[in-house]
């Protein structure tokens, strides 16, 4: 067919209604957006859906594509009707949040299966966002900053040095019971009423709080400790109610972890041979690269200190009113990762759950915080024009993969998977806004907080 073929098709087809919206008020950063879906657009979609399947439904007594249009409706009727409703509500639901301007967060509020089809008629249906609450940014410029002086110590020279000593440690077989910081060779067996026993072989585990198959074992270390190759240490953990294995969310089961193996932690002498298997000529050399670091993060630190003020000031200069249902789902996830970061430092399960009120209060405020700044800040970047090019992207993601010994290429591909890169590109994004802002502060030069809190007390 030519292009003019085309063209002239083109143009015989009929055009084809807007659908309508209707914005209406649904409470505080809520909105109900009805919409009207033309019958005409419906009709059309019922043609273009019946067209394409008449080529190709199988109707006994006839020919493919050969059966007559009745008999194409009446046999494939309902399941059409079912497409033409999703793909009414598919085309627009999108154009609904374009059309109607609105600043949205998270998904719609909205329940397909109550939505009907009608026979004749347009079709109406409605739904419920949450949006991004509108205010007035304060004076950006001039805000007064204390810019806390940091000093270099042997000392932190010293605790960076024994952080290598630790993480260079060797681990050697021996006969003696384990003791905290060793490693044990292991087997663990998973059993529980209801579910089938688990068989967990060659586990390699620290003396210390740990998890094996997935689930939080606080006493890990403490059971471990003062064991023998060939004894065995008995756990009882009742499994995360977001387990990846469902037969086992909320169930008390019991690990039995048998040794086969003790490796004891041999530290290395801090000389002149530490420096050279670590890469440097010298233990000099070695200090000296440590504090070139520690001037790095130290500056890092200070840097951090006075953004921290500058998102106070923020934060106490701007007040509005947060989407309730973001909150929630928000403290949902801070609550989850403090629960979970207690449980791996060794916090008894009983104690974290009798706190579970004060937990909850606290991620509740985070969220709040969190999501305070976010606006702010996302406000400030979109007034400023502020981007994030793809460069600094995998800049950032390369200084990420060599603090953690990882493949930049790999690290960012799990970001892009899971979704993690919307989030780093947003945190970037307000990073960029403060240091706009700190460039145009009043930055105060100011004692460290322990000589401040030194000096009130004087």
């Amino acid at each position: 067919m030519s292009e003019e073929t085309k063209d002239e098709n083109k143009q015989e087809q009929p055009e084809l209604p807007e659908n309508q919206y209707a914005v209406e008020e649904a409470g505080a950063l809520k909105r109900k957006i009805v919409v009207t879906v033309p019958r005409k657009r419906i009709d059309a979609k019922f043609e273009e859906m019946f067209g394409e399947l008449s080529t190709s439904a199988q109707i006994p007594g006839f020919r493919v594509g050969r059966a007559p249009k009745r008999l194409v409706e009446k046999r494939f009727g309902k399941e059409v009707s079912g497409d033409v409703k999703n793909a009414m509500i598919g085309e627009s639901l999108g154009g609904a949040l374009e059309k109607t301007g609105l600043k949205t967060i998270g998904e719609p509020d909205i329940d397909v299966e109550k939505i009907e089809l009608p026979e004749s008629g347009d079709m109406t249906y409605s739904f419920e966002v949450e949006i991004v609450p509108d205010f007035e940014l304060p004076k950006l410029e001039g805000i007064k900053v204390k810019a806390r002086k940091v000093e270099m110590t042997e000392k932190l020279v010293d605790d960076y040095i024994e952080q290598l000593r630790q993480e260079r440690a060797k681990f050697e077989t021996t006969e003696e019971a384990a003791a905290e910081g060793d490693i044990v060779i292991a087997g663990a067996k998973i059993t529980g009423e209801g579910i089938e026993p688990a068989d967990r072989p060659g586990l390699y585990l620290r003396v210390a709080p740990g998890q094996v198959d997935g689930l939080p074992l606080v006493d890990l270390g403490k059971e471990l400790a003062g064991k023998r190759a060939g004894e065995t240490a008995t756990l009882k953990v009742k499994a995360p109610d977001a387990h990846p294995n469902e037969q086992w969310r909320e169930k008390e089961l019991t690990v039995e972890i048998t040794l086969s193996e003790v490796r004891h932690r041999v530290l290395a002498e801090i000389n002149e041979e530490f420096a050279t298997s670590a890469g440097f000529e010298s233990l000099e050399d070695l200090k000296k690269f440590i504090r070139e670091r520690l001037a790095q993060r130290l500056e890092h630190q200070r840097r951090q200190q006075m953004r921290d003020e500058v998102v106070k000031y923020l934060v106490d200069s701007v007040k509005f009113d947060l989407p309730e249902t973001a909150v929630k789902r928000n403290t949902a996830n801070v609550l989850r990762r403090r629960y979970m970061d207690l449980l791996y430092q060794g916090a008894p399960k009983e104690k974290i759950d009798e706190n579970i009120a004060t937990l909850q209060a606290q991620a509740t405020e985070q969220a709040r915080m969190n999501m305070t700044v976010s606006f702010i800040l996302g406000k400030i970047a979109d007034e400023k024009e502020i981007e994030v090019g793809d460069a600094e992207v995998n800049s950032r993601i390369a200084l990420m993969a060599s603090q953690n010994n990882r493949r930049p290429e790999r690290l960012r591909q799990e970001l892009e998977q899971d979704g993690s890169i919307d989030e780093l590109l947003m945190s970037m994004r307000e990073e960029k806004a403060l240091d706009l802002l700190l460039e145009k502060a009043d930055i105060e030069d100011a004692p460290a907080e322990d000589e401040d809190n030194q000096a009130k007390a004087e």
